[in-house]
């Protein structure tokens, strides 16, 4: 009996990982750029113009579009490859984007509608 893990635990684990925090990556990772830029620039000629607008959209789209989008394309992806890891994680990115969406973002909507109000 061998203490190593098969090939075959690391390529499955590998998968999941990679179905799994890849698109959080690619989504945060868009985020935080755009806004690096935008905080970067301040004083320069994208202040108050439609270029810190454009940053300002892409910093939020890259959260809440390109994350669950990303996913969903790995996943479909993972599918038709049939990779059973890959799906798994895919599914598990695509579930903590809901639970982000409903734990995070949905109450700070209707706590400044409460506040507003």
């Amino acid at each position: 009996m061998s203490i190593f893990l098969s090939n075959r635990a690391k390529e499955n684990a590998k998968g999941f990982w990679y179905g799994l925090l890849f698109p959080i990556a690619v989504g945060f990772g868009t985020s935080l750029l755009s806004m690096f830029m935008v905080l970067r620039f301040e004083t320069s000629i994208i202040r108050d113009s439609f270029v810190e607008d454009v940053l300002l959209a892409i910093y939020l789209l890259g959260i809440m579009v390109i994350w669950p989008l990303f996913a969903h394309r790995l996943f479909s992806r993972a599918k038709k490859l049939g990779k059973e890891p890959l799906i798994n994680g895919t599914r598990m990115s695509i579930i903590l984007y809901l639970c982000f969406l409903f734990c995070i973002v949905l109450p700070g909507i209707i706590f400044s509608v409460l506040e507003n109000a």
